[in-house]
């Protein structure tokens, strides 16, 4: 008796370690977007999404922002890679303008490194697509304004799945100082760093949902910095 008590109570001990402990995942479970990937802890503002924060960062000495070019990664096993040229830049500007405009005026958004500038890199990875049926007129014109092209496109590839990757770095140093994946749905097509997921974030997602959790993680983002800079 006395040793299957000491079994359970070690059982128990080895349970309550592994629920609070971070999130350390299988490296083959994720895109390869983040060069190295930390320990992550379930993120407390939004369901079924990981969150690293390097301890002690402070962002106070960070006044302006360096944002690269958002990439999209399609899955390797998507039924749909047809993504044109003019499409992927469509998607990608219009992500990233999200970010530009929950940050600025306050947060100034620059193309140089330096001491006050806050680097960060996104990725929309993971992605799944169908392709809709359509005409031989059913393109994406170059001239659309952002939010009419994203829809245009949504009409006419269907995003199944896709997750979201992000990064805030040094710039000058591109010491990481945070880091997130936010899977936007489970369809189960691909391997996935979060396993189940909220009822929030159950079902299909779009490119809009997209744009509109970008805008979150940005609005953020900033609320954050206001706060360090006693704003």
């Amino acid at each position: 008796m006395k040793t299957l008590k000491v079994i359970t109570v070690t059982i128990v001990s080895l349970c309550i370690i592994l629920s609070t402990a971070g999130l350390a995942i299988s490296a083959d479970k994720y895109s390869g977007f983040l060069e190295n990937y930390p320990t992550f802890k379930p993120d407390a503002d939004r369901k079924g999404a990981l969150i690293y924060r390097k301890e002690g960062v402070d962002l106070k000495s960070y006044t302006k922002i360096m944002i690269d070019p958002v990439e999209i990664w399609i899955a390797p096993d998507s039924k749909y890679k047809g993504l044109k040229p003019d499409e992927l830049k469509i998607l990608a500007d219009t992500f990233r303008q999200a970010i530009v405009d929950a940050l600025e005026p306050t947060y100034p958004v620059v193309n140089k490194t330096g001491p006050d500038v806050l680097g960060i890199r996104i990725a929309v990875t993971n992605v799944y697509m169908t392709k809709k049926k359509r005409g031989l007129l059913g393109y994406t014109p170059v001239g659309l304004v952002a939010s009419t092209a994203v829809k245009t496109i949504g009409d006419n590839i269907s995003l199944q799945d896709a997750s979201i990757e992000a990064e805030l770095l040094d710039s000058r140093t591109n010491e990481r100082l945070g880091a997130l994946i936010d899977q936007q749905s489970k369809t189960g097509k691909g391997k996935s760093p979060l396993g189940k997921l909220s009822a929030v974030q159950k079902g299909k997602t779009s490119w809009d949902k997209i744009e509109q959790t970008l805008k979150f993680y940005a609005q953020r983002l900033r609320g954050r910095m206001d706060t360090e800079h006693g704003r």
